[in-house]
């Protein structure tokens, strides 16, 4: 049985669908760069998004613009998943990205012996800066001014000069989930990333920096390290409209050559009940392609299956999300639920006092702020998961 709907991972670039003005934005960049030899300067973009709606899924999709849909033109590119080690301060961090960066370029085919060497010996310097970091106590750490030793723009501005040397026209180092850097307290690091960044240009290195984070970034990213966020073109990924998730559907079923007939009315059926949430489209209409993988899916079939979407969610999802809540966010979240409203206002379910939890349960991405003074429960399958826990 052949079902490509995977909730797990990224979607396959094969796969990935709308999201057409960034992905014109980000070709048309490398486009400019690459044809001008560098008189263009290269546009930094920056992903914002919920959780699942396919930031690390897009950065998938422009490096496989690069390898299969770049007319001439040679262009690096490299992915750097962050997490919070990775962040806990900024020779961390530049060292996580470098050795990415080298660990990779490494990889390519065609690299001649010197840039071989070149590589070899600034992995082997980051190595041992990593060895000394360990080897020291905190207090000794402290008082080492050796131990900090990434040059992070120099160490960068020596690559461009090999990278140019091998004909390559343009560098992307893409920062995945860049806000572990805030939530380990260190936006010192984007200061130091931005003067980087700026200094780069000033030199003629040709580097495009891509970062992903959630729509709460560039709030705090402006209180503290508010510089940084002028330096990137800003776009929100929201979830698909009805066009979007017809295309989420139909794509995978037409590339495997899978014949299944979705109609439009069963496609808006999932649409309403995931909200265009790329990742609950995903897992409802893998659920459902495990039952029928041929034919024509009718409305009737979808409607009789809904009740086993909402457990295999449950089991999935929804039970760890409904943990995360205290007692008396819980009671809030069955309230919401319990609503025939789209929109609710704090005075709907309890007055004022209730502000206080919702603005935590929008921390915990467990409810949506729609607008000043008016939330929703983030998602409908989930709103139908609160209901039968109140039942």
């Amino acid at each position: 049985m052949i079902n490509p709907f995977d909730g797990q991972g990224p979607t396959s670039p094969k796969y990935y669908a709308n999201r057409k003005d960034l992905l014109g934005t980000f070709t048309k960049s490398v486009t400019a760069v690459v044809k001008s030899k560098g008189v263009t300067r290269p546009l930094n973009i920056g992903i914002m998004g919920r959780w699942g709606i396919g930031k690390t899924s897009t950065l998938y999709k422009f490096r496989d613009i690069l390898e299969n849909e770049l007319n001439g033109g040679k262009v690096f590119s490299t992915m750097v998943s962050l997490k919070p080690a990775c962040c806990e301060d900024a020779d961390t961090f530049s060292a996580t990205v470098l050795e990415t960066i080298f660990t990779e370029y490494e990889s390519s085919s065609g690299l001649s012996r010197k840039i071989k060497d070149f590589l070899n010996e600034e992995k082997n310097a980051i190595r041992n800066w990593k060895l000394s970091k360990l080897s020291l106590n905190p207090e000794l750490e402290r008082k080492q001014k050796s131990v900090s030793a990434v040059n992070f723009k120099e160490t960068l501005l020596r690559l461009w000069k090999k990278l140019e040397s091998n004909g390559v026209d343009l560098a992307i180092i893409m920062l995945d989930d860049i806000h572990y850097v805030l939530t380990q307290g260190k936006g010192e690091i984007l200061f130091d990333l931005r003067t980087d960044m700026q200094a780069l240009s000033a030199a003629g290195a040709r580097f495009m920096f891509i970062i992903t984070g959630p729509v709460t970034l560039y709030p705090e990213m402006r209180d503290k390290a508010e510089p940084f966020t002028r330096l990137f073109e800003r776009f929100d990924l929201e979830p698909f409209d009805f066009d979007g998730t017809k295309e989420l559907i139909e794509k995978p079923l037409a590339v495997e050559k899978i014949k299944l007939e979705v109609s439009d009315e069963v496609i808006r059926k999932i649409h309403e009940i995931t909200a265009g949430h790329p990742y609950f489209i995903t897992l409802a209409v893998r659920d459902l392609l495990n039952q029928k993988q041929e034919g024509r899916l009718s409305a009737k079939e979808f409607i009789e299956s809904y009740p086993d979407l909402v457990d295999h969610f449950a089991r999935i999802k929804f039970n760890d999300d409904y943990a995360r809540a205290t007692d008396a966010e819980k009671e809030v979240l069955r309230k919401l639920a319990a609503s025939n409203k789209q929109e609710v206002a704090p005075n709907d379910i309890g007055g004022a006092a209730v502000t206080k939890f919702l603005e935590r349960l929008v921390s915990k991405d467990l409810v949506l702020k729609i607008a000043r003074g008016k939330y929703a429960v983030y998602n409908p399958l989930f709103k139908e998961y609160l209901r039968r826990k109140k039942a």
